[in-house]
């Protein structure tokens, strides 16, 4: 005989975590939604003049 596992469907460790209440007010907030675009923005746009010059 073979030894299988015997996987579950839909148990809890196949869903993900729920955020916590300071993980939602940060997805929410405007101000630091601005702040996280302009700092992407100079990552790219970082990487973009190291490539063109």
């Amino acid at each position: 005989m073979e030894n299988r596992l015997i996987i579950t469907k839909y148990s809890d460790q196949y869903y993900p975590p729920t955020p916590n209440n300071f993980t939602l007010f940060l997805r929410k907030s405007v101000l630091f939604q601005i702040i996280r675009f302009f700092i992407l923005n100079y990552k790219i746009m970082k990487i973009l003049i190291k490539g063109h010059s």
